[in-house]
């Protein structure tokens, strides 16, 4: 080999060598490196998992992650208040105070008070009761301490169902009951009051609605000034019932007298002014009270809404104190609607079934109340009796209405009680203590819309009643679809339409001129007609501006309470999370501070 070529050799040698030698020291550089990283990152893990449990430890007070939570399951006298809030009918507040604890009963086999649980419950809101061959659904019951009653203590009335109708009822005793009082003054039934007449059809397999009577007897002297908290149907005496329901009786706010001035006329809670000459009520405020009562709500797939609310706030304007309402099943945005006015307390709104145990399921109930006019029609009976015995200490008048009618006084009269007013010459001459019930005849405004004949009118094209104007120049005969204010002195049996039944004492029911007012029916006639056969009628336009404030004012606050409640709900969910990310954000910088630890 030449000495060129040796030289090359080495060189290349020296260059494999540095080469090997160089990766050598990186292998090692890197293994020592890798060794100190490990260590860092335990020592890291170490630090961050006490970081962690000293950040848990820190914050449990402040916020803890959800996790399964089990709802308080409610004692004593919470669940009282749940059970009467299920049940509305059934005292549990009665049983659990007095009943229960002081062993309420005749004797040790005779008349024990009954049980809740023990309760025949039926289709949620009415109890069974059988006696021989009938089948009764019981509803609610009421006292009625009103003149002119047989018996001079007062009347127990149950509102119910039978199988039968028009035939004699098996002898039945009401046990009544009374705070303090462990033993049960016992009664019998005096008299069962038909509320369908049976002249009007009575199909076998129906439940036909009656008002039982249990009169009040000679009671203890401890008991004189006392009303009954439940009463009970039985058979015999001496049973113990499987039913029982809270008796009703809103005590009125000045006792209502037992008769009137002669030539006075008298309404249920009013009295007449000499020196004014003019009505005034006998409730805290000075015009006459009217209480208005709807039948049960069905509109599950409509949204009536905005005419409900529309209707609400007329029913305001002309007179109306309070609106009471039975529900089956409505549209969400109806429901949001009834929320309001209950909120504000202008409406009582109950749940309702019906007594034939049909189920409360939104397609089927509705079908139902389509298709079987005779069920429907005889289950209507029991939201309007139960609406005027519930609230007839309240009121001097109670209207049964639907919401597509409307009693509107006409000319220059604005309200009710001006509707009243302008008719006392005739009450005076003609029924000194008042008509049993005023009637007003009925007129039908179609689905003709009128064009628009200035700006205002144009302006008012969302509300219904500004709207629809044009009515059958043709008015119903007095009593067909006649709708009446049910003096609640006197009446005793509603029908939808008049007063079947009343207490001695007042007159026959009166049926009101139609230039004082009229029944406005907002619906097409039965029979078909001409447009040569409509008239413009624009009553309902003196209260234009007045409800059309009133509507926009409803409007616009319809969700105050829900918007308020998902704010409070917004604002705890905020704290949490500012919570969750307050811990966050603490551990993140001690595992900064920690790693520029280990880069330094």
């Amino acid at each position: 080999m030449s000495t060129r070529g040796r030289s090359s050799f080495c060189k290349l040698t020296l260059l494999v060598l540095l080469v090997i030698f160089a990766l050598l020291l990186l292998l090692t550089s890197l293994h020592n490196a890798d060794n100190q990283m490990r260590v860092q990152q335990a020592q890291l893990m170490v630090q961050v998992k006490h970081v962690q449990q000293s950040s848990v430890n820190v914050s449990k007070s402040e916020w803890t992650a959800p996790g399964v939570q089990d709802l308080k399951e409610p004692i004593d006298e919470e669940l009282v208040k749940q059970l009467e809030h299920e049940l509305p009918e059934v005292d549990y507040g009665f049983w659990y105070h007095y009943a229960k604890p002081q062993n309420y009963r005749k004797s040790r086999n005779c008349s024990q008070y009954p049980d809740p649980l023990d309760l025949q419950l039926h289709n949620i809101y009415w109890q069974t009761f059988s006696n021989r061959n009938v089948t009764f659904r019981l509803y609610a019951a009421y006292v009625d301490l009103r003149a002119g009653l047989k018996s001079k203590l007062g009347v127990v009335r149950i509102l119910a169902t039978a199988n039968q109708i028009a035939n004699e009822f098996p002898p039945t005793y009401c046990q009544l009951w009374y705070a303090e009082h462990k033993e049960p003054v016992i009664t019998q039934v005096s008299e069962w009051l038909s509320v369908w007449p049976a002249a009007w059809g009575h199909p076998a397999q129906l439940s036909y609605p009656h008002l039982i009577s249990c009169p009040v007897p000679n009671l203890p002297a401890n008991l004189k000034e006392s009303t009954p908290r439940t009463v009970s149907l039985v058979k015999e005496s001496c049973e113990s019932a499987s039913n029982s329901l809270r008796v009703h009786y809103d005590r009125p706010p000045i006792p209502i007298p037992t008769s009137a001035p002669t030539g006075l006329p008298l309404f249920a809670n009013a009295t007449f002014s000499p020196s004014s000459n003019t009505f005034h009520s006998r409730n805290s405020s000075s015009t006459l009270s009217f209480g208005v009562c709807i039948k049960g709500f069905d509109f599950p797939f409509i949204d009536l809404s905005e005419r409900l609310i529309e209707w609400f706030e007329l029913q305001r304007l002309l007179g109306a104190s309070r609106i009471y309402a039975y529900m089956y099943d409505v549209h969400p945005a109806v429901q949001r609607v009834l929320d309001y006015y209950q909120r504000i307390d202008f409406l009582e709104l109950r749940p309702l079934t019906m007594a034939n145990g049909m189920p409360r399921l939104r397609h089927y109930q509705h079908l139902l109340l389509q298709k079987r006019r005779m069920i429907k029609r005889l289950n209507e009976l029991i939201p309007y009796n139960d609406c005027f015995y519930r609230n007839m200490h309240r009121h001097d008048y109670l209207l049964n209405v639907d919401i597509d009618e409307v009693i509107m006084p006409l000319g220059t009269l604005r309200t009710w009680h001006d509707v009243l007013e302008a008719d006392r010459p005739n009450t005076i001459a003609k029924c000194p203590n008042g008509h049993v019930a005023l009637c007003f005849i009925n007129t039908y405004f179609t689905k003709v819309v009128p064009e628009a004949q200035n700006h205002e009118q144009q302006e008012a094209d969302e509300l219904f009643v500004l709207q629809h104007t044009m009515r059958h120049r043709n008015y119903s005969l007095p009593n067909r679809a006649t709708k009446c204010f049910h003096n609640t002195r006197y009446s005793l049996v509603l029908h939808n339409h008049y007063t079947l039944k009343w207490l001695p004492g007042g007159c026959n029911p009166r049926t009101f001129d139609t230039k004082l007012a009229q029944m406005q029916h907002y619906r097409e006639p039965d029979k078909k007609y001409e447009l040569a056969e409509l008239v413009d009628d624009r009553s309902a336009w003196k209260y234009a501006i007045e409800l059309r404030a009133a509507v926009e004012h409803v409007v616009s606050h319809l969700d105050d309470v829900q918007e308020q409640v998902s704010l409070a709900e917004q604002v705890s969910l905020e704290e949490q999370e500012t919570d969750l990310e307050q811990t966050q954000e603490q551990q993140q910088v001690l595992e900064q501070v920690q790693s520029a630890k280990v880069n330094n």
